[in-house]
């Protein structure tokens, strides 16, 4: 009996030291945050995208159908994960695999043909528009491949998870704010916005965990680097060369 009373006053003691963890619910509402910068920004410009006149060409509504049911996905899985329903999050989750990968693929291809055909939002210097779409989404890449490999490790998987989404949240705020507005500060305005959004799961953390999860020292850092790294390598030579050759100048 004494034994077993010890048991048990050691597994309480174990518990005690663990974290508690952020809940469920916290992870839906964030993921519904990066869903309205999405919307926001995109309403911009969809209607002008769907008119008969000029007709925007089929790879950018491919494009646009792949982010689309990406951003779907991004409200379906929490949801189910709150419902309780794991094992359709799972099931769903090879499809949303193979929907990323997809993804990177268009990502890359649209950026490509938007600086070639001169379709480049007018905020958006076409150097800083090669150099941010391109490393954002091999950062979403990356980040959704190491979520994958941590699909085990539930803490891990729904915050990288989350900053892969975060990385790739430029275009939607580009085109939601003021940009013009901003002059030279346009490009930290964009970012400052982003980084709200995407330190909202450290802060999160700190709140209820007492510490910050080690997946966001990861995922936060890769972004915050990526971005950092923008604007440097947009007015680099390499870049400048890069749009001047699809250009065709």
């Amino acid at each position: 009996m004494d034994a077993e009373i010890g048991g048990m006053a050691m597994a309480t003691a174990e518990i005690g030291r663990r974290p508690a963890e952020v809940g469920r619910v916290f992870y839906l509402g964030w993921a519904l945050s990066m869903v309205a910068a999405f919307v926001a920004g995109f309403s911009q410009t969809v209607p002008g995208d769907f008119a008969p006149t000029p007709g925007l060409p089929l790879l950018l509504h491919v494009h646009g159908a792949v982010f689309t049911l990406w951003v779907a996905l991004l409200i379906v899985q929490p949801s189910l994960v709150v419902a309780g329903d794991v094992r359709r999050h799972r099931q769903l989750g090879v499809a949303g695999a193979g929907l990323a990968a997809a993804m990177v693929v268009m990502g890359l291809t649209a950026t490509l043909f938007s600086i070639s055909h001169h379709r480049v939002p007018s905020f958006f210097p076409p150097g800083i528009f090669l150099v941010m779409n391109g490393l954002g989404i091999v950062v979403f890449g990356g980040l959704v491949a190491a979520a994958v490999v941590q699909r085990g490790k539930p803490e891990w998987h729904k915050r990288l998870m989350l900053c892969a989404t975060a990385a790739i949240l430029g275009p939607g705020l580009g085109r939601f704010l003021p940009m013009d507005s901003f002059g030279a500060a346009a490009p930290l305005v964009m970012f400052a916005v982003n980084d709200a959004i995407l330190l909202a799961g450290p802060a999160a953390d700190l709140v209820v965990r007492r510490r910050i999860h080690p997946a966001y020292l990861w995922g936060v850092a890769v972004v915050l680097l990526m971005q950092a790294l923008i604007g440097p390598l947009a007015f680099s030579p390499p870049a400048q060369a890069a749009v001047h050759a699809l250009q065709g100048r």
